[in-house]
């Protein structure tokens, strides 16, 4: 087993019993009557409600996401054909795989804290909400920090037709799409602060899906003047 993998697994296993312990300690703290909140809208007011007996459909996804998260992420070094490219870039790999846990740790602390503060009480409003996108902000500021570090690979990157059939467009490419997942994530993160309502919800996917379209176009634009770019074999049958 590769170092980088051993690591994201030994990260995976932390986040796994993390997770765990707060879903177990959030279920043995919960009130035994009274209408639980299990989901909060865009204003961050509770919207839905269960009893007790019901919660644990709510806190038992988030481990189990972070089990099957890290299982596909320790699998795809293996599997993709270019393995030796996605373990040079390693660095970027293992960068997203530990942010993606750390995030998702996160969120989880954060509902079940908001369902402790909540349960049985005058169901106060929580801007957990606004922390989640803050926090999916700062993953996309170390996704882009990483893209220019990356090698072409079928898994991982700006994986376009024109990027997987030249080195240079790759490299052209994820040096312009690094960039622009930090200034997404930038925004995004100034955003969940100031923005209300749906535009909360709306302005950092807008973000994300502006830097990663600009990136898909520039891509065609770098494979058109590469040097390298593969016009086929020739071949007829």
């Amino acid at each position: 087993m590769k170092p980088f993998i051993r690591t994201g697994l030994t990260w995976t296993a932390i986040a796994l019993i993390l997770t765990g312990a707060i879903a177990l300690y959030t279920w043995n703290t919960l009130p035994a009557s009274g209408d639980i909140p299990v989901h909060w809208g865009i204003d961050g007011r509770p919207d839905q409600f269960a009893r007790k007996g019901a919660v644990s459909t709510y806190l038992l996804p988030m481990p189990g996401a972070v089990f099957l998260i890290g299982l596909i992420l320790a699998v795809v070094p293996q599997v993709d054909p270019r393995k030796g490219n996605l373990e040079s870039g390693r660095k970027a790999y293992l960068a997203t795989w530990i942010g993606t846990l750390v995030l998702l740790s996160l969120i989880h602390a954060g509902i079940c804290v908001a369902m402790l503060q909540s349960a049985g009480e005058a169901h106060v409003p929580n801007d957990a909400v606004r922390y989640v996108i803050a926090g999916c902000g700062a993953l996309m500021i170390v996704i882009g920090n990483y893209l220019p570090k990356t090698r072409s690979s079928f898994m991982f990157g700006v994986r376009t037709p024109w990027t997987l059939s030249s080195d240079i467009a790759w490299e052209k490419t994820h040096r312009v799409a690094g960039p622009l997942f930090m200034a997404a994530g930038a925004f995004g993160i100034a955003g969940a602060f100031l923005f209300n309502g749906i535009w909360l919800a709306l302005q950092l996917t807008g973000l994300v899906g502006a830097a990663a379209l600009i990136s898909v176009v520039y891509s065609y634009f770098a494979w058109k003047s590469a040097s390298d770019r593969d016009d086929g074999t020739g071949l007829t049958v």
